[in-house]
């Protein structure tokens, strides 16, 4: 009997061992859509009920972010048409709004085009290696073996250096020189100096500002021609913030990563760098996790730009969905909050799966791993009884 035992919890350890390791939070995918336009010269608007969303259910969205949280703009596209857009009064669709860091998931996209034409040869290149003309403070072998892949994750490993930077007569420098507080790689440390460093790369290797690149290369083919965006004492546009933007605007580089890098006929990022930047390389522990400068929004099964403020842009591949949010409170768990009372009730007409809670996602990798556990200490007991 405890023979027969014996195997059936081995045969229950084998079977439960897949589900251990494959029961995990859903990890983000993006997915191809087919458009009858696209929005170059400006979104074309339709009632939401024609892309299959609730108008009743949208008012009520607004009216409640609006008179409740102090959003002053909303914006929501869904397969290319603008559902529903609303301000504040005083405000129009035309309003520039500082977008603060969002401004960081516009840098990875002009760093994605760095890489795609050759300039910079790997992510995994060493920052220093980009500044030979600069002598650096503070030498650390844990700064020499910094790279580029730890700019766009925010894991430099420098100490935090982006708080009073416009004081300082050479950011570059500034940021060159900081200490190290550990070793590159180790820990997630958001830093906006990592974004800055970005944009100072570019220069270096293309010549241009990053702005110019980003309004030759992108601007111009999506149609952004009005946009503010301010640079650093030596010329260097600023990685981390700076940039201001129209919601619908800002939606149209939210849809460009949508849509894997694609404008009409052209490919304006390459779609292996548009996986790279929305997939998380860093997971924390209350569920969401941090791309290359896109926040991952695991519980929605989405990602997003953020800037203080509450500026916030969702991309939600699943649903064809974006949602772009002007002056919002800072923070993000009120918005999922919003998208089970609202937005997801507002999507009729079409069969859709609903992203599972943050513990609905967890609850399935808890239990597996724990019967795991269970299973291997009960058939170690077992092989421990019967060896002689």
């Amino acid at each position: 009997m405890v023979l027969q035992s014996k195997w059936f919890l081995l045969f229950t350890f084998l079977l439960l061992t897949p589900l251990a390791i494959s029961a995990e939070p859903s990890v983000l995918h993006n997915t191809d859509f087919q458009r009858d336009y696209w929005p170059t010269t400006g979104w074309r608007g339709v009632q939401p009920e024609v892309q299959g969303m609730n108008t009743t259910l949208l008012q009520a969205f607004w009216h409640t972010i609006s008179s409740t949280d102090n959003v002053q703009g909303f914006l929501l596209i869904r397969n290319g048409y603008i559902l529903f857009e609303a301000y504040a009064p005083g405000i129009s669709p035309n309003h520039l709004w500082r977008i603060y860091s969002c401004t960081k998931s516009v840098s990875a996209a002009a760093f994605g085009l760095a890489l795609a034409d050759g300039l910079v040869a790997s992510v995994n290149d060493s920052v220093l290696d980009y500044f030979p003309n600069r002598t650096i403070q503070n030498p650390d072998p844990w700064k020499s073996t910094m790279s580029i892949w730890h700019l766009l994750t925010m894991s430099s490993g420098l100490e935090r250096s982006d708080f009073g930077l416009g004081t300082k007569p050479d950011w570059v420098q500034y940021l060159l020189d900081s200490p190290m507080s550990n070793e590159p790689g180790d820990f997630w440390n958001y830093n906006g100096g990592c974004s800055h460093l970005l944009s100072a790369i570019i220069t270096e290797t293309t010549g241009l500002s990053m702005e110019t690149l980003v309004h030759n290369r992108l601007f111009t083919p999506m149609g952004i021609s009005t946009y503010e965006w301010g640079d650093d004492p030596q010329g260097v546009t600023t990685g981390m913030a700076g940039l201001s933007l129209s919601l619908r605007d800002l939606a149209k580089i939210a849809f460009l990563y949508l849509n894997n890098g694609t404008w009409g006929a052209s490919q304006l990022l390459p779609d292996e760098w548009i996986v790279e930047c929305t997939i998380p390389h860093f997971v924390f522990s209350y569920g969401e996790g941090y791309g290359y400068q896109w926040w991952i929004d695991i519980p929605i099964s989405g990602y997003s730009m953020r800037g203080a403020g509450g500026m916030r842009v969702f991309v939600l591949p699943q649903e064809d969905i974006v949602l772009a949010f002007g002056a919002a409170p800072y923070g993000s768990e009120e918005y999922y909050a919003y998208f089970d009372e609202f937005i997801y009730p507002a999507i009729i007409g079409d069969p859709i799966r609903l992203p599972a809670s943050m513990w609905d996602q967890l609850f399935p990798f808890m239990l597996g791993v724990t019967i795991l556990g269970i299973s291997v200490v009960l058939v170690f007991l077992l092989w421990k009884r019967r060896t002689p």
